[in-house]
């Protein structure tokens, strides 16, 4: 049997404990974002749900935070169909970082979600109502006045509508145009 003094064997047990937790360390933002986007890329929403959480948790306050929460988000909403968590995310998203790019697009979100998907038109009034009022100069806006007109109805109403006034419109367009245009004289002098 070997015999090792008592001093070198605390000293092999410290360091092995260094080597061994040294190799367990956290893996860096960057690295989790990269196992994120190849989860998201081979369609593992469950990969990528638990990714994104790890960033959330592991880096609350890093760069990657606030796309990682965003993809959370779509991650419920597109992969998983459970929209009660999609709009707590896209709400989350909204709070924490107001002024980013795709925060319009997530507060957009709410208002649709909660019209198309949890047919909840109060709440889809509200949400797209604070959306328009926030970002009234957005690509989104008029999708959200849009939206606002049509809540409670149907495809097949909407649709309905659209073309009774498209077609009054287009009726009343050519009764103008004819009565400002001048047709020429006939050889008998009326037009």
């Amino acid at each position: 049997m070997l015999k090792i003094p008592i001093g070198k064997f605390y000293l092999l047990a410290a360091l092995s404990l260094i080597f061994f937790l040294a190799g367990c360390g956290k893996p860096s933002e960057e690295e989790l974002w990269k196992e994120l986007m190849q989860a998201h890329s081979d369609q593992n929403i469950d990969s990528t749900i638990q990714v994104c959480n790890t960033i959330l948790k592991g880096y609350p306050n890093g760069r990657l935070a606030p796309p990682a929460l965003y993809m959370l988000a779509e991650s419920y909403r597109e992969g998983k169909k459970d929209y009660a968590k999609a709009v707590e995310l896209y709400k989350e998203f909204v709070q924490k970082y107001p002024s980013l790019n795709q925060t319009p697009v997530a507060m957009f979100l709410i208002g649709f979600i909660y019209n198309n998907n949890l047919n909840m038109r109060d709440s889809a009034r509200v949400a797209y109502r604070a959306f328009v009022e926030k970002y009234p100069h957005h690509d989104l806006t008029s999708s959200a006045e849009f939206e606002l007109q049509t809540l409670g109805k149907s495809p097949d109403e909407v649709l309905k509508e659209q073309m009774e006034h498209g077609a009054k419109g287009a009726i009343a367009s050519a009764h103008k145009s004819m009565k400002k245009k001048k047709f020429p004289k006939t050889p008998s002098g009326k037009p």
